[in-house]
């Protein structure tokens, strides 16, 4: 027998979706106007907007490293995010070289082979796109990172005053480090940079609004130690108890956060989905157009409520990391 020896490589964008979700609520694609299909793409973003509100769709964890500063107790997160997973105070070990510094380069020589895994840059102008590379002799470099100049909370260019961390995955020991901007003429402007490695993650403790409230000092100053998670609009921030003092900037807040799934602005993109879930968002769009759209049959309404419901199951159920499940019951202020 031939097979395709593809897997998981048809890909459909939005129109597709669109079309099979009308196909189900028996319309044919000459009735099927523009309007139609924009408020269809509406509908969808609605509905992908709405799974954040239910579970933690396993490709929507993701990992961020946010800079902390002198007493600013209230950190930004970047915009989508739903929840906070996890939230680590990391400790890097600082590492330090013979520094050769112009306008366009930063480079160390550690006089021995060293690993770094974080790179914390804080501008005093407006930030660039730079490259991060590293070599074993001075001679052949290779570009182990780049960063394109954006701030992460707020999506747009980083100014004066911001820090930037760079981590670079996969690092390898090399004698020789540099930061070059990428289009190799621009100035890189910086306050200070801070190498390092060997981050120490601390755990930050989760602390209800009440808790947070009564502290006696809410602007005490020290190392961070845990946190009140705050749905502001349009983005949320947590507020840091302690509020992080001088130090703290050499640190590192490293977030796992739930993130809504990407938008979709048209119909040529695609949906940001595996394929797996392609049936559930389908049969939930298809529920969904059926009600709004004045000549589709409303006699289907039921049948694709239950079919959607069944279909959005199943996508829910085989949606795990396979890990098994802990249940503590936490009981022991009873038995103490």
């Amino acid at each position: 027998m031939a097979y395709s020896n593809n897997i998981s490589i048809k890909t459909f964008n939005a129109l597709k979706v669109v079309d099979h979700a009308f196909r189900r609520c028996k319309l044919p694609a000459q009735a099927i106007t523009a309007e139609m299909q924009d408020y269809a793409l509406d509908t969808l973003a609605f509905f992908l907007d709405e799974l954040a509100n239910i579970k933690t769709p396993s490709w929507c964890v993701q990992k961020q490293i946010l800079p902390l500063y002198e007493n600013n107790q209230i950190v930004t997160l970047p915009a989508g995010t739903v929840d906070v997973l996890n939230l680590n105070l990391n400790i890097l070990q600082e590492l330090s070289g013979t520094v050769t510094s112009t306008a366009t380069l930063y480079q160390v020589n550690f006089t021995s082979a060293t690993v770094v895994n974080e790179v914390g840059i804080k501008w005093s102008n407006t930030a660039i796109p730079v490259t991060i590379q590293t070599s074993s002799d001075n001679a052949t470099w290779t570009t182990v990172a780049t960063y394109d100049g954006k701030n992460i909370a707020t999506n747009s260019t980083a100014v004066a005053g911001d820090i930037t961390w760079i981590e670079i995955t996969g690092a390898l020991a090399k004698q020789y480090f540099k930061i070059i901007p990428t289009d190799g003429v621009s100035t890189i402007s910086y306050t200070s940079i801070t190498l390092g490695n060997m981050p120490q993650a601390i755990p930050m403790g989760i602390l209800s609004r009440d808790n947070y409230v009564n502290q006696s000092n809410l602007v005490f100053s020290g190392r961070p130690t845990s946190f009140y998670y705050q749905r502001n609009v349009p983005q949320p921030v947590v507020n840091l108890w302690p509020c992080p003092d001088a130090a703290a900037e050499k640190y590192q807040l490293v977030l796992w956060r739930h993130r809504q799934i990407m938008d979709t602005d048209n119909l040529q993109q695609e949906i940001e989905i595996p394929n797996r879930w392609l049936e559930a968002i389908i049969n939930g769009l298809a529920l969904r157009v059926c009600a709004e759209t004045p000549t589709a049959p409303g006699e289907l309404i039921p049948q694709l409520e239950l079919r959607a419901n069944q279909s959005i199951q199943r996508a829910w159920d085989g949606d795990n990391d396979g890990s098994p499940i802990e249940i503590n019951p936490g009981i022991g202020v009873y038995t103490a």
